[in-house]
């Protein structure tokens, strides 16, 4: 399964440089038969600058550009779910532990979680409470404010489509696109909170100017644990059969 996120005509400056690389993926993955998901954003101003486009266009400008997906997936996302503070290291590690809370819980955002359920989240995945206070005392802050949420926009919601993900038994989703410190990673961390094991195709990956020398120390897969693995939705009430 191929995840393509943000390949869109409003980000075109950030990957023109490997549309080629781009239409002979996905053109392999047209003639494997292989599913491709394609992710975007909606079309949205924030005091003028538009941030994404309206399906229209993004089907307009795949036909202009000549990409073959004809037989694709098209999911609408928004984007901003998780403050850029937990990006990474433990506070990334707290966030997707709080994200599984949520899909557990069916809760939109971490405002709603309780402030002993997030005491108790944060120590099993920071080994103590008290030590992630002491290294990052605006996290809590902006946990219990609602700064880790659900993609409330998601076409058909997340939990039937983490589960579509899941059924794809001993298949790792390969992923594409999307600004790497950005929407990719929030897409990460969501497949990480859901179980889903994914690599990350780092040739079709694009990110900002000023990220890009951070890219080459993120990691490039994950995959979850054999403790995990057995487990695979049944957290949600969602074991595939």
């Amino acid at each position: 399964m191929l995840l393509c996120i943000d390949f869109q005509p409003a980000y075109i400056e950030a990957f023109e440089g490997i549309m080629t690389p781009l239409r002979s993926r996905l053109r392999q993955a047209s003639r494997r038969g292989e599913e491709v998901h394609f992710i975007y954003n909606e079309a949205y101003s924030i005091e003028g600058e538009e941030l994404g486009d309206p399906i229209e266009r993004v089907l307009e400008w795949n036909n202009r550009q000549k990409l073959p997906l004809t037989n694709a997936l098209f999911l609408r996302k928004n984007f901003g779910w998780v403050s850029h503070l937990f990006r990474e290291g433990a506070e990334r590690a707290v966030a997707v532990s709080i994200l599984k809370h949520l899909l557990q819980h069916g809760l939109n955002d971490s405002s709603e979680v309780l402030a002993p359920e997030l005491e108790r989240i944060i120590a099993s995945s920071h080994d103590d409470f008290e030590g992630f206070w002491d290294c990052s005392p605006a996290a809590w802050e902006e946990i219990t404010s609602g700064a880790i949420a659900m993609p409330y926009l998601f076409q058909g919601g997340v939990l039937p489509w983490l589960q579509s993900l899941g059924t794809q038994r001993g298949e790792v989703v390969e992923v594409i696109g999307g600004f790497r410190h950005r929407c990719l990673d929030e897409m990460c961390m969501l497949m990480e909170a859901g179980g889903i094991s994914y690599r990350l195709n780092e040739a079709l990956i694009y990110s900002l100017p000023e990220e890009q020398m951070i890219s080459e120390l993120e990691p490039g897969a994950w995959e979850p644990s054999e403790e995990e693995a057995p487990l695979l939705f049944s957290d949600f009430g969602l074991v595939p059969a």
